[in-house]
């Protein structure tokens, strides 16, 4: 089943609250819904929420709490899990309690979980949308893999934001356990624009959790001193009230349709390689300079991916 073929229902959509990407691809499968006559409950966190708010005021939300995650800052990103994977796991249990109660009270046909696992109902069908069937682990990881795997399966089907042939996430999306897969091609919130003049000669985009975040601004500000180049930043608002004056332009990410508009402009754009930041990087077209959050394997993976299919353009 392809999302278009979805018309008439009660959706209900989570996603993830690991960065923002996770609600940055569900904005465009929403509208999709919506064109086709569903009625969409989303069921997110208060800043998930005031985000999907700015594009979609009338739809139904519902208050959900995310996943504990929290991390250090060293690039430990397995560590940090590993810590709290009793909190991880206790949550995923309850939630499966709650996405019932959801499902029965809001009379939902249809549940939508963006890498969420324990986001599903055995009471109507449950789709999974993840480009990652395939974790980037070490050959002595493999039982993470496998227990991905037993999540992965306990879904009815899994959708792909990506083409039949892993053009966008390469080993990432290939699916090699025989799961019940479906490519939907890739999602980016910048197929619901119009085209507008590219007058913002270079952009920057600090993503992720904070911590990280911070390291990636600091970085860039250096790098704006050496080469004496005045970027567009946009940024989390925090950081924002902690620099203070950098000498660069610098845009909240809060208001996402506003950043969106600075999005636009841009002949070329600097961010981390976060898997929906690539999906809208090929949509708008420009060129772009990625790098990974220090240690998350995946960012790695498809830095490495799409700087070797740069070179050979």
């Amino acid at each position: 089943m392809l999302p278009s073929d979805v018309k008439g229902r009660r959706v209900l959509i989570s996603p993830l609250n690991w960065g923002m990407g996770h609600v940055a691809r569900c904005i465009p499968l929403i509208h999709q819904f919506i064109s086709t006559g569903n009625t969409v409950f989303v069921a997110a966190n208060a800043y998930q929420t005031s985000i999907f708010r700015a594009y979609f005021p009338r739809l139904q939300y519902i208050e959900h709490s995310g996943y504990p995650f929290g991390f250090g800052g060293r690039g430990k990103f397995e560590f940090d899990l590993l810590m709290q994977w009793n909190k991880l796991r206790d949550r995923l249990k309850f939630e499966l309690n709650e996405v019932n109660y959801l499902v029965d009270i809001h009379k939902i046909d249809l549940v939508i979980s963006d890498h969420r696992y324990g986001f599903r109902s055995e009471k109507c069908m449950s789709i999974c949308l993840t480009h990652q069937l395939n974790l980037p682990v070490r050959w002595y990881e493999g039982w993470v893999q496998k227990m991905h795997y037993h999540y992965l399966r306990k879904f009815d089907e899994i959708w792909v934001p990506d083409n039949e042939d892993s053009e966008y996430a390469g080993e990432l999306s290939r699916n090699k356990a025989n799961l019940i897969v479906t490519s939907i091609g890739p999602l980016s919130r910048f197929t619901l624009y119009d085209k507008v003049e590219k007058d913002l000669e270079e952009l920057v985009i600090v993503s992720g959790p904070t911590v990280y975040a911070k390291q990636f601004l600091d970085e860039v500000l250096i790098q704006t001193k050496k080469t004496e180049k005045v970027p567009v930043v946009i940024c989390p608002e925090e950081l924002i009230l902690m620099k203070g004056t950098t000498g660069c332009s610098m845009i909240s990410s809060k208001n996402w349709p506003n950043a969106d508009a600075f999005i636009l402009r841009a002949k070329k754009i600097i961010s981390r390689s976060g898997y929906s930041t690539i999906m809208d990087l090929i949509e708008l077209g420009v060129p772009f300079d990625i790098s990974a959050t220090p240690g998350q394997r995946e960012q790695e993976y498809l830095k490495q991916l799409w700087d070797n299919k740069q070179k050979t353009k």
